[in-house]
């Protein structure tokens, strides 16, 4: 008979020709030696296990030019009336606005040099007037935006290019993340449209007019908090008078 590794050796029966207690403890020694080797003492300091320092979470910024008060205030009515008749409430989280760099995920410690850096960069900058004109939109598979159209004028295409400069140079953006690419626009509604919807609003806005204008004097770094977009930095286009 032959012992696994696991088996404990059994007692020695009495008559009946049974295997001498001693033979029976030498064999299972050899292969189960282990449960007879004595312990090692516990010697030794034992250290506490290493605490290690919360990880700061990273937040998710974007640049761009607001409009001027009234302006925003006529572009909040168009949302909302959109929203009422279409249900297309998510652009309403956020402030009418022109997207001059794309939402970007980064650490919070790099407020402390992004925010200087692009007040410096802005007061190099000059002010200039942009024109709103009717309304347009584009259509992906996940992503249906109905939007106002932008002029594209010499005062924010050369001011969106300096900055792609500006990052890619002093802050280290990809190509891909600081986009030269630029189809300025002011969103009315995005994403939460059907494909039916957006069929719809575009038959409707496609021919409705729409025109402003205003002075755009502050390029703005935002800043989400996990529910909404808030204004982190406000930096002025131009040096002060």
């Amino acid at each position: 008979m032959t012992y696994g590794r696991n088996d404990q050796p059994r007692h020695r029966q009495q008559g009946n020709g049974s295997r001498p207690e001693s033979d029976e403890r030498n064999r299972t020694q050899r292969h189960n030696g282990n449960q007879f080797r004595a312990s090692r003492p516990k010697t030794g300091y034992h250290f506490p296990p290493r605490i290690k320092p919360p990880r700061e979470e990273s937040k998710i910024y974007f640049i761009a030019l607001l409009p001027n008060a009234e302006t925003g205030k006529e572009i909040i009515r168009l949302k909302q009336e959109f929203a009422e008749k279409y249900d297309a409430r998510r652009a309403l989280r956020v402030l009418p606005h022109i997207t001059m760099q794309v939402p970007f995920t980064a650490s919070p410690e790099l407020e402390k040099t992004l925010c200087p850096g692009l007040a410096t960069f802005a007061a190099s900058m000059q002010p200039f007037e942009i024109k709103l004109s009717g309304f347009g939109g584009f259509s992906f598979t996940k992503r249906k935006v109905l939007y106002i159209n932008v002029e594209k004028n010499e005062g924010i295409v050369h001011l969106h290019q300096q900055m792609m400069d500006f990052l890619q140079r002093e802050f280290g953006f990809s190509h891909m993340l600081a986009r030269y690419g630029f189809n300025p626009h002011i969103s009315v509604a995005f994403r939460d449209l059907s494909d039916l919807e957006f069929d719809l609003a575009m038959e409707e806005y496609k021919c409705r007019p729409f025109e402003a204008a205003f002075q755009v004097r502050n390029l703005y770094l935002l800043r989400h908090t996990g529910t909404s977009w808030e204004v982190l930095q406000k930096c002025r286009l131009g040096t002060a008078d």
